[in-house]
């Protein structure tokens, strides 16, 4: 016959070794309102929201389900997390901290601006995602590109970090 488990106990709280001159601390546990958790969290609702709207057709002026332009995808996915951004793509790349648009440095969520004409003056915005990627509404609609490629790099001139 088999007895029933052992009750499952939990672990002692874990204290590192004082050092000679300090006290004992308990081990380091999560952190509770660290506003970088928070940021990450934020952003990565952000992206989400972005990514949900692949597919979706290119509207000049589109700000929703319906259709988006670059600037209104933008405003749109920060809008369902309560920041309101501005609406056209040069005024949303002068909102937040600026980050230099080096594709090693941007983080998640990262608003990029972009020069089509190479006046260098942004005429066109993307949301950064992750991995070299960043979501945007083209043309051809809401759809993710690839950094590397020749084409954006060249045009990459900035980028805003809204959340930090």
């Amino acid at each position: 016959m088999v007895g029933a488990p052992a009750p499952v106990r939990p672990p002692p709280e874990v204290v590192r070794a004082p050092a000679p001159d300090r006290p004992a601390t308990p081990a380091p546990g999560p952190v509770l309102d660290d506003p970088a958790t928070e940021a990450n969290r934020v952003t990565s609702q952000v992206v989400e929201i972005a990514l949900a709207s692949i597919g979706t057709p290119y509207v000049w002026g589109g700000t929703g389900a319906g259709g988006f332009d670059c600037s209104g995808l933008i405003q749109y996915a920060y809008a369902q997390v309560g920041i309101l951004l501005p609406r056209i793509s040069r005024a949303q790349i002068g909102s937040g901290s600026p980050v230099a648009p080096d594709p090693r440095l941007l983080r998640p969520g990262d608003v990029l601006g972009f020069t089509e004409d190479g006046d260098g003056a942004t005429d066109h915005v993307g949301l950064y995602v992750g991995a070299g990627e960043f979501i945007h509404s083209s043309s051809n609609g809401v759809r993710v590109s690839d950094l590397s490629n020749p084409y954006w790099r060249q045009r990459l001139v900035a980028a805003r970090r809204i959340v930090d």
